[in-house]
Order: structure tokens, then C-alpha cells, then sequence
């Protein structure tokens, strides 16, 4: 598994480094591949607010500075460990703008899982940092929580600390493929399931849930006008497999057949029902009400137990 993680302490001898020490000792002894910035020694900006990420060229952030070093480590990670001391009961300034810049590739492509590293000199001052990664990691980006860990005053650098936090690391595994967000599509009395892939517009797709659509079989899918949403033209693909579910360019389609006479088309695939489940959408009536949610309870969003919790 590659982790990545973004150390937002001033001090390359402090308390919060100690704890990214130990943890990437863990992870390194486990067999994982572990990055870490130190973003206070690196020169990153905070977004501009320019949306040309999102308007003029996807997922590229106009400025040139430290941030381009990030990206493509960020890309390929499985995992994201976000460490800092505690200012003013929130992250440090330097980690939140290295944060504010994750808006430019908005869903990184392979981020599954993440933790979370806090130092500070009094216990009971993280609601901020919390705030920070529940909303903005583990269910913006639906990551599955590898737990947090805090150390306040006298337990900092503390021996035991480090254990934990080294065994933490240690215990970090692969990410499991079944555990991923099943879309729940719901048209009269058929109700069948799609797992969602990684693919930008399925992430994307996931914090739009639920909505309502209306569509019309056109012999090989039930097409559905829906609101554009984010995508990567790069993932979309040559063609469908009937069961594929797409979303993009303004439509959410549901691919029951014509597999084999749709190799011209460019779709943005972000699930797959099974046969016996698209033969039950391929029997629905000619125009349909569907209704789209995401499963709960998602685990991705959800601690295992044994992760390491706020102490």
C-alpha cells in the first residue's frame, strides 16, 4: 500500500514529528511504501480560488509551487495521514492550505483509507482538526477511518505513545476490495445494487446522493438527463458491457444491452450490475421514475475496530 503523509508541525524535531516517526516505522516494518512532506518546509500557497482546475484544465492547479510535488505521490497513494499540532483548536495554517489545495485534483484516484496524527499541550482542544477530517476525508473523499491518534502534554514523545503508534502502522493492510459503496437504484418494485468504482465521477456521484431521475429505454439504456457533475475525460472508456452504469456529459445511463454495437461511443463508467440484476432493469417499462442513494451503512466511513481511537 503507498501512504501518504503530510506532516504540518514547524518543528523537524517536535512532538508531532515523533508521532509520524513512529507511525511510518510501522507502516515501513509492515511492507508498505510511506511519503512524507514536511509542508512547513515546503513552499505551498493557499488556493486562489481561480477554478481553473475545475473550468480550464482538470485537476491542474495553476500555481507552480511545492504542491506540483504532491500530486502526483497523492495519485497513486492508497492511504492519506494527515499530523499536526494543534493551533487554536484547529490543524496548523501551513497543513490547511496543503489541504485546500487537494481541491484541485478533487478526488486523488487510488485514496482509500486515512488517519489522523494531533500533538498538542492541552487534551480536549481537537474539535477543529476533527472537524477537518470527518467532513473533508471521510465523507467527502469516503475514506475508511485507520483511526486518530492524540497525545496531549506529558504523553507526547511518551514511550508508550510511539508504541502504539508504531504498532498502528504495523497492523495497516491493503485495502479491502469488497469494501467499496454499493449504489442502490430503485425504479417501481426493482431494487437492485451497483458497487461503485474509484473513478472521479463515481466519488463525485456519491456525495450527490440520492436523486431522482427520469428515463426513457432507448433499446440499449435508460437515459437519464442529470446535472453535470465532476469527471475525468482520461477514465472514461471505449464502449460499454451491458450492466454498466455511467455517468457524465450531462446524463446518467443505465447500459442494460448493445454491448457489441457500442464500441464508437466514449462512456464514463462508475458501476456494474450483475446480469441477473440488469435483466431486471432491462424488463422495466418503457419509461421510468429511478431513484438513485448510496447503501448505509457505508464502512468506508466507518473506524475498524482495534484502529487506534482518540485517546
Amino acid at each position: 500500500m503507498n501512504i501518504v503523509i503530510l506532516n504540518g508541525s514547524p518543528r523537524p524535531h517536535g512532538n508531532t514529528a515523533a508521532m509520524v516517526a513512529a507511525y511510518q516505522e510501522g507502516a515501513v516494518q509492515a511492507g508498505h511504501q510511506v511519503t512524507v512532506f514536511d509542508v512547513c518546509r515546503m513552499r505551498i500557497a493557499g488556493c486562489l480560488a481561480c477554478e481553473h482546475c475545475h473550468a480550464k484544465d482538470p485537476r491542474t492547479c495553476v500555481q507552480k509551487d511545492d504542491m506540483q510535488q504532491v500530486y502526483p505521490v497523492l495519485d497513486e497513494a492508497d492511504m492519506i495521514v494527515l499530523a499536526s499540532p494543534v493551533y487554536y483548536h484547529g490543524l496548523s495554517g501551513q497543513l490547511k492550505c496543503a489541504i485546500d489545495r487537494i481541491y484541485a485534483p478533487g478526488y486523488p484516484r487510488r485514496l482509500r483509507k486515512a488517519a489522523l496524527l494531533l500533538s498538542s499541550g492541552s487534551p480536549n482542544v481537537y474539535g477543529g482538526a476533527l472537524y477537518t477530517y470527518q467532513h473533508s476525508f471521510l465523507e467527502w473523499l469516503h475514506l475508511e477511518d485507520m483511526g486518530v491518534f492524540v497525545a496531549a502534554g506529558d504523553e507526547n514523545k511518551a514511550p508508550e505513545l510511539l508504541e502504539r503508534l508504531r504498532a498502528a502502522g504495523a497492523a495497516l493492510a491493503d485495502p479491502d476490495e469488497r469494501n467499496v459503496a454499493n449504489l442502490i437504484i430503485r425504479a417501481g418494485d426493482v431494487e437492485v445494487r451497483a458497487p461503485l468504482n474509484q473513478t472521479q465521477a463515481a466519488r463525485d456521484l456519491m456525495n450527490r446522493l440520492p436523486l431522482t431521475v427520469s428515463g426513457t429505454d432507448s433499446g440499449v439504456d435508460y437515459c437519464c438527463e442529470l446535472k453535470e457533475g465532476a469527471f475525468d475525460e482520461a477514465e472514461k472508456q471505449q464502449g460499454w458491457i451491458d450492466g454498466d452504469v455511467s455517468v457524465a456529459d450531462g446524463w446518467f445511463a443505465l447500459l442494460h444491452s448493445g454491448q457489441d454495437q457500442s464500441r464508437g461511443y466514449r462512456v464514463m463508467v462508475v458501476a456494474h450490475l450483475d446480469d441477473e440484476a440488469n435483466a431486471q432493469i432491462r424488463a422495466l417499462p418503457p419509461q421510468v421514475t429511478i431513484e438513485l442513494s448510496l447503501e448505509e451503512p457505508y464502512v468506508g466511513g466507518v473506524a475498524p475496530a482495534g484502529a487506534g481511537a482518540l485517546a
